[in-house]
Formats: structure tokens, sequence, C-alpha cells
């Protein structure tokens, strides 16, 4: 009952006036074409480009795993005309792009942090870059940016991202399309065919298992009680999450509690 008064409460709260869509929803972008997929390109976007491509030397699947996300949701939108209006494709490239800042394994890295979660580096440093840009400084509003955040601070924990923005489920979504399984329906085959051509995806997990590993190795207490967590006890010697875990955490209170209330029903 209560979520009914609320959508009812939304719903006469957007039946005024029409306010502009934020970002660059609807609006004609200029546009390029890489491994023959429309894409937009804007100075932010090329500049991202540039920033992405220095995965390669150390990290190339991971370049090419950031490109085929974003040229993936592309194709998608450019079978859909529809959907693709609804799309702010600059914010998508961006975060798509951006969405795994917090893998990099350069020494001195100045995407990760000693403190946060990959995700979290990851989207603060794609936030730091947007504001830093001479040419989004005036055109990214809060609601932009919170797309992205959100889009790469949320893209592993499944479900919370189901009732955010589309723009921030489509960067999401577009990065999906890289799990194995069968070819989306959204996405022409020959789409697919000039997107892997171009970005082959041969290496993706073996790059993946190797990055995970490294990320429990060197930031063990940033990642305790995420999935990171799995690869820190299947391969680095001497790691131990107990202690660390939630779980832990709720036994030992559980222990404190019985012991100082022995006489408390529950």
């Amino acid at each position: 009952m209560k979520f009914f008064t609320f959508a009812s409460i939304s719903a006469l709260a957007l039946a005024g006036p029409a306010l502009a869509a934020p970002g660059k929803i609807g609006q004609k972008v200029p546009t390029t074409r890489i491994a023959n997929i429309e894409v937009v390109d804007t100075p932010l976007v090329r500049d991202v480009l540039k920033e992405v491509k220095k995965f390669v030397p150390l990290q190339p699947y991971l370049y090419n795993h950031v490109m085929r996300s974003w040229l993936f949701g592309a194709a998608a939108f450019n079978n859909n005309q529809t959907l693709k209006k609804e799309i702010d494709l600059e914010a998508h490239a961006v975060g798509t792009l951006m969405h795994d800042m917090g893998w990099d394994m350069r020494p001195g890295s100045p995407w990760i942090s000693k403190e946060y979660r990959f995700e979290v580096d990851g989207g603060a440093g794609a936030l730091k870059f947007i504001k830093d840009h001479a040419h989004a400084a005036k055109e990214w509003d809060e609601t932009r940016m919170g797309w992205v955040y959100d889009a790469i601070a949320l893209q592993a924990i499944p479900g919370i991202p189901d009732f955010k923005s589309i723009q921030t489920q489509w960067m999401i979504k577009s990065v999906g399309f890289e799990f194995p399984g069968p070819r989306s329906p959204l996405i022409r085959d020959e789409d697919y065919d000039s997107i892997l051509k171009e970005f082959p995806n041969d290496t993706l997990f073996r790059g993946t298992n190797e990055t995970f590993t490294w990320m429990a190795a060197t930031k063990p207490d940033a990642h305790y009680n995420t999935f990171i967590q799995d690869f820190g006890t299947a391969f680095v010697p001497g790691f131990d999450a107990t202690g660390h875990r939630l779980f832990d955490v709720i036994q030992l209170g559980l222990e404190g509690e019985i012991s100082a209330n022995p006489g408390s029903e529950f």
C-alpha cells in the first residue's frame, strides 16, 4: 500500500510541465565508426579512449574487454532506434569504457586506492576524470555523473542496479553481453563478428583470474566480503578472511550477547 501511494504521488508530480531530458538523451551527437559500429564521438569520449588504451602493454585483454562492452551496447542501440533515443550515448560510452579502471595493475596506478574495492576505485576515478575534463565541466551535472558512478560501483552486485536509471542499467547490461552464452538477439550477427574481429575475446578469463588474484593479494582488506575474497582463498598463499567476514562479526557478537545476557528470552 505504501508503494502504491508513493507511485501515485510520483505520477502526479510528473504530470506537470515536461522537463528537458538531462544530459544528451535523444540529442543528435557527432559519431564515428569503430569496428564498423556507429558510436558517439565527442572530445570526452575520445580522451576516455586514449586513457583505456594505456592498458594495452600490460593488460591487453582488459582493453579489448572494455571496448567490446561499449561496442556491444552501441550495436544494440543502433538496432533499436526507439531505445537509442532514450539513451545518453556519451554517458553510456564513458560508463562502459571506464567500468574496470579499478583493474589497473600498473605500478603506481592513479586509478587504484589503498582502501577501496575495485568497483569504487573505478567509479570514483571516472567521476574525477569527468570533472577534470575541460569539455565536460559544463555539460555534466550530478545526475549524469550519478548514472556513471552507479553503473561502475554496482556492476558486480546482482539485483541492486535493477531499479536504477535506464542509463545505469544499460551500462551494466552492455558489459553483460561479454558473458558466455548464446548471442543476444538485440545485436546482429554481423555486428558481433565485426566487434570480435577487431577486439578478440580470447584471453579475458585468464586475464580476469590473474587480475582478481592480484587484487586479493595487494588489497585484501578492501576485498573481504566481496567475491574477490574467493580468489584470495584459492590462489594467494596465507590469505585468510576469517575474522574479517560479516559472518565472523555476527558470531562474535552472538557469543558476547549470550555471555552478557544469559537469562534473556529469545
